[in-house]
């Protein structure tokens, strides 16, 4: 196959990025380290946000006329 470019990216065209195409990863990439207080903090967040979403909609849905239109 011919190539992209003869740069610092240089691939064949059909080759995968980011780890998508079948076969062993290349592991290049470092792994992540995170805290108990990191993942903690990331799931107080979502569930603050999961919770604003269904607040939302309960307040939406409570706003609708019960019958017909208003």
């Amino acid at each position: 196959m011919s190539k992209i470019t003869d740069g610092p990216n240089d691939r064949p065209k059909d080759s995968t990025i980011a780890q998508s195409g079948p076969g062993l990863p290349d592991d290049s990439g470092q792994p992540i380290e995170a805290t108990d207080q990191d993942a903690e903090r990331v799931r107080a967040k979502f569930e603050d946000d999961a919770r604003k979403k269904v607040k939302a909609e309960i307040d939406e849905q409570v706003e609708k006329p019960q019958r017909g239109p208003a």
